[in-house]
């Protein structure tokens, strides 16, 4: 299912939210204030809250007094709430570490939030920077300690990020249902203390947010105005800045243009004052603007916010892939100018916004392909390069390098498209199945068992043996040598190495990787979620020790690429 771009946006924009503070501070090496020595737990973790979003490094202050204080008492509990309350105001490195201190200190204990709270912690970190192969891990054992706990609490915060996670792979009926759950969830909390105000709220948000991915928009304006009424009887007016750039996406979704250009300016004439123009939910009104006025005519407009979105993604390295559509209308815009300097400034920096997204997510990865194919911009890139060399020079040979450069892109193009009709037919032979057998049974033409100095009794059990490791995948084990199989089967690695020469037909390491080459194509034709992995997350499934091994296994037995296979599968059954 395709969504709209800036309801994707929101996606990434939850993930921020969930585990970062609109403000937060780095600098943590402070003195703390002799009076605070003399306040109790309660009265610091009270003083903490109150200033935590309006004065960060006072807000530090009080959590280094608190885990002072719980640190000279002694207490581990309480120093895992001080590292949390530091861990929570530090953006960088330095909260991990905190973290870390919180695991290393309650990981032997049955505590009912610790270490649980800090996994989490960790898990959205990591998903900030879009490493979520370590966001996960943080996951599995954040929800493992928080089950063994019972702490319900922590496993709906668990179930929260994985939603989030799954919202970015496009999941978004599965995950819808995941929402409404959580809503439900937060809801009943609320009911009987209203201090839970903000879980809730943050659910209703979310629940919205998933709507809008399902296109349901009129249940998505509803949970909307639900968390916009709410948000305002609460203090502070919890979350209301997010309500306005949802109901900002929503009507642009609806292209009820009016409102959503309101609701976008009316969020950032709020919150001018209040936080970083460089903050991340400015960035998102500035996106939902340049929108909005393309929609309603006024490029000028449209152009002005959208470079906007520009500046800040590099001041504030906060790569979201949804904002990439930036480049993709400014490149439009510039290009139909005849602006060509422009035109390759903004090439240059979705090349550069490519390099830095790209490696982060199959997601993007995925987008990128269909969408905006990086071989075609470097080509468009060097064709704008071509022309603004050719107009300074003045050049009289223009025709020469023109006729050149036509050449060149036939070529290019006849390259490319014979090249894409060998991989075509390499993946068509492989669903037929007209491929050669990637493990040939070859028996005829080899030498007699006593040739190669090994009993036939001895040769057959090992050819049962082998036989029975294969059909249980025990290939698929991760550092699989011919020693170690050699013991498994209770024989030596010589009387293995010959067996599986003389009768595989090859040497022990090709054997093994044709093994599991042979499984992940049967294996990836049947399971569609298998197909969601990263290619190296499908590489450490099947055993191999790096994504790069794998590659070259696959293209060796297969001609083709494991990621090729993969869009070709998608596209068949999409």
């Amino acid at each position: 299912m395709k969504t709209n771009t800036i309801t994707s946006f929101f996606n990434w924009l939850l993930l921020y939210f969930l585990f970062s503070n609109i403000c937060s501070a780095q600098e943590t090496n402070v003195v703390v204030l002799d009076s605070l020595h003399s306040m109790n737990y309660e009265e610091l973790d009270s003083k903490y809250n109150t200033v935590k979003r309006k004065n960060p490094k006072k807000a530090i202050l009080y959590a280094q007094s608190f885990l002072d204080k719980a640190k000279k008492e002694k207490n581990v509990i309480k120093q895992a709430d001080g590292y949390y309350m530091l861990a929570k105001m530090n953006r960088d490195t330095i909260g991990i570490v905190y973290a870390d201190s919180i695991i290393s200190l309650t990981k032997e204990l049955r505590d009912y939030k610790y270490p649980a709270e800090a996994y989490l912690f960790k898990a959205g970190r990591f998903g900030l920077k879009g490493q979520y192969e370590l966001a996960m891990k943080e996951l599995t054992k954040a929800n493992a300690y928080a089950n063994n706990n019972g702490n319900k609490d922590q496993q709906y915060k668990t179930k929260y990020f994985i939603a989030l996670l799954k919202d970015n792979l496009g999941e978004y009926h599965e995950t819808l249902e995941i929402f409404k759950s959580i809503e439900e969830y937060n809801r009943k909390k609320y009911g009987i203390d209203r201090h839970n105000s903000y879980e809730y709220l943050l659910s209703l948000y979310a629940l919205g947010v998933s709507f809008s991915n399902n296109k349901k928009y009129d249940s998505a304006y509803y949970q909307n105005r639900e968390g916009i009424k709410l948000s305002l009887k609460s203090k502070d007016s919890i979350l209301y800045g997010e309500f306005l750039l949802v109901s900002g996406g929503i009507n642009l979704s609806l292209e009820k243009y009016e409102s959503a250009r309101d609701s976008s300016l009316k969020f950032i004439e709020l919150y001018r004052d209040k936080i970083e123009l460089t903050n991340i939910y400015i960035t998102t009104a500035n996106l939902v603007l340049g929108k909005t006025f393309l929609k309603l005519n006024e490029l000028e407009k449209s152009i002005k916010h959208l470079k906007k979105v520009d500046s800040v993604t590099f001041v504030s390295k906060n790569f979201f892939p949804p904002l990439r559509e930036t480049y993709e209308i400014l490149i439009t815009h510039y290009k139909e100018k005849d602006d060509k300097e422009k035109q390759l400034y903004y090439v240059n920096r979705l090349l550069s916004f490519d390099s830095v997204i790209k490696k982060d997510t199959r997601y993007l990865s995925n987008k990128i392909t269909k969408e905006y194919d990086t071989p075609l911009l470097l080509s468009e890139k060097q064709k704008i390069i071509t022309a603004l060399e050719a107009s300074k020079k003045r050049s009289n040979h223009w025709m020469l390098g023109l006729v050149a450069l036509i050449t060149i892109a036939i070529g290019i193009a006849v390259f490319n498209y014979r090249k894409r009709n060998i991989y075509q037919q390499r993946f068509q032979g492989l669903l037929d199945q007209q491929f050669k057998d990637l493990i040939p049974e070859k028996t005829s033409g080899y030498r007699k068992p006593q040739e190669i100095g090994i009993s036939e009794e001895v040769v057959n059990a090992i050819l049962k043996k082998l036989q029975a490791m294969e059909d249980n995948h025990k290939f698929l084990t991760t550092n699989l040598t011919i020693t170690s199989l050699s013991k498994q089967l209770k024989t030596n690695p010589n009387y293995l190495s010959k067996i599986v020469n003389t009768y595989k037909g090859k040497r022990f390491g090709q054997y093994i990787n044709e093994l599991r080459i042979n499984y992940v194509i049967t294996r990836l034709q049947s399971d569609p979620k298998f197909r969601k992995y990263t290619v190296k997350a499908i590489a450490q499934e099947i055993g191999f020790n790096s994504q790069d091994a794998f590659s070259k296994a696959f293209y060796k037995s297969t001609g083709i690429h494991p990621s090729y296979f993969i869009k070709e599968l998608e596209k068949k059954e999409g």
